[in-house]
Parts: C-alpha cells; sequence; structure tokens
C-alpha cells in the first residue's frame, strides 16, 4: 500500500512493510534534482571552485531534506550525479572527489570533520542529516589511491568511484558503495574488482543498495533480493524524466506477497520537464 503526494520538489511515499523492526511503517522521500552544472568539464579546476559549484547543488539539496523532514520523512534519496554533473574525463573529475572511508570506521563527518582529510561534501551531507534527524542517501566520487603492487592500478596511482553513501539520523556513515555496472560514457570512473552486496539497517526497517544501471544485471540487485532477502533498495540514478514521474517503482511481484519488494528511484534531471 503506497500513498503519495507531490510538493513542488519532493514527493513522499509512505511505504508500508511487515515486519520490520520497531516500526510498521516508514515515509521515504525521493527528490528529483535539476542539477546546477560546472561550466566546464574537460578543463581541470581547483578543488576550490570545485566546491563552490557541488555546495550550489548542495543547498538545493539542503532545502529539499529540509521539506522531507518537515513532512516527516525517514528516509531521502537523491539522485545519482546530483552534486557536481556528469561528462567529465578521468582528470577533470578529480576535484570533485573524497577519500570514502569503511563505514566500519564510526565516522560522523559533521562533528570530526577532518579525520579523514578533505572531506566537505562528506561533512556537509552529514550535517543535513544531523540536523534534520533524517536518513540521507546520495551520490559522490570516491579516490583510492593504489601502487605498483596491485596490477590492476591505474597509470594515474588511484581508483575512481561512482559511489553511494548513506548517513544516519545522527549524522553517522552508515554505507558506501561503489557502483558496479558503469554506464558506458562514465569514462571518469573505475569498475570495481568485485560486486559490493551493500545493506545497512534503519529502526525501520532493513536496505539494499545499488545504482541506476545496476539494475540491469544481475550483480549487485538480484543477488541482494535472492540471496539477502532485502526487501527496500534504495538505488540513485542518473536519467531524464517527465515530473513528476518514476518516483517510486514497486518490483514485479515475486512471491505471496506482491508488495515485498519496493524501489526508491529518483532520477537526475537537466531540466523538469
Amino acid at each position: 500500500m503506497i500513498t503519495t503526494s507531490f510538493p513542488k520538489y519532493v514527493a513522499i511515499f509512505a511505504i508500508f512493510i511487515p515486519c520490520v523492526s520497531a516500526l510498521d511503517t516508514f515515509i521515504a522521500a525521493v527528490y528529483e534534482h535539476a542539477v546546477i552544472l560546472p561550466n566546464r568539464t574537460e578543463t581541470l579546476v581547483p578543488k576550490e571552485e570545485a566546491l563552490v559549484l557541488m555546495n550550489k547543488n548542495l543547498d538545493v539539496l539542503e532545502n529539499a531534506v529540509q521539506l522531507a523532514a518537515r513532512q516527516g520523512a525517514h528516509i531521502i534519496v537523491t539522485p545519482e550525479d546530483g552534486i557536481y554533473g556528469w561528462v567529465f574525463t578521468r582528470e577533470t573529475i578529480y576535484p570533485y572527489l573524497e577519500d570514502i572511508p569503511d563505514p566500519k570506521v564510526n565516522w560522523i563527518p559533521c562533528t570530526d570533520p577532518q579525520r579523514f582529510g578533505y572531506t566537505p561534501v562528506q561533512q556537509r551531507l552529514s550535517c543535513m542529516a544531523k540536523d534534520n534527524s533524517i536518513y540521507i542517501v546520495a551520490n559522490i566520487g570516491d579516490k583510492k589511491p593504489c601502487n605498483a603492487s596491485d596490477p590492476q592500478c591505474p597509470l594515474d596511482g588511484r581508483y575512481q568511484y561512482n559511489t553511494d553513501v548513506v548517513f544516519d539520523s545522527e549524522g553517522r556513515l552508515v554505507a558506501r558503495y561503489h557502483k558496479y555496472n558503469l554506464f558506458a560514457p562514465e569514462i571518469q570512473f573505475d569498475f570495481p574488482k568485485d560486486s559490493e552486496f551493500v545493506t545497512f539497517e534503519t529502526p525501520f526497517g532493513k536496505f539494499g543498495i545499488f545504482t541506476c544501471f545496476d539494475i540491469f544485471s544481475h550483480n549487485p540487485a538480484v543477488v541482494l533480493v535472492d540471496e539477502f532477502q532485502w526487501t527496500v533498495f534504495c538505488t540513485p540514478w542518473h536519467g531524464t524524466t517527465r515530473c513528476p514521474f518514476c518516483r517510486l517503482l514497486p518490483s514485479t511481484p515475486r512471491g505471496p506477497e506482491p508488495e515485498s519488494t519496493c524501489l526508491l528511484r529518483i532520477p537526475t534531471t537537466p531540466a523538469c520537464t
């Protein structure tokens, strides 16, 4: 059973899921974002200029988070590429990337922003989640150094990943997922060596996470359903749509409960038409 409401920028859904921890229902928000794009994507810019652009998009996302929280949402899913755009080269995406640690480190960037170096975007997302007591799913870029001891290490000495992050309602990083099935134009990112099966638990249910083009492949989407038995999925998505459609898509019925698996999906779009 799904109820919907469509304000100007955020769609709120109340999703009723059986047998989920302390709560039998939760409200999920998904946000479609008209991305503010950089003027130059084929020219390397200083990290300060990259941050100015990202903060413009984060300003818009923060308004959506606040609106969702005021309407009682427990979690909000924001789009793939929603913070810096797309059509980069490997070199020009670099100023937009941050080192995203394994969530096992138990880190709240909002209160400890310097623990893992230069992480202003993670700090701001963490503070959004903490200040509004809401889970946030966002898409940013991760960078990981490597060297000649790794035969697959790129020539520039680093891996670059299209990455989803999840911050809980206290601002803690609780999930990190590297997109496994890159779309052909994503030349700025590396394929992870192995498919990751990333899940996280909340007081209102269990969630799996994957990104956009992943949905067309067995790994990780089908594995999360069949082997991990996760029932709700957050999937930041890059694509265009006509507002306000493609907000929440129930899966094809797979068992005795036709609403047993739901997909929270929201696209990025350069314009909302």
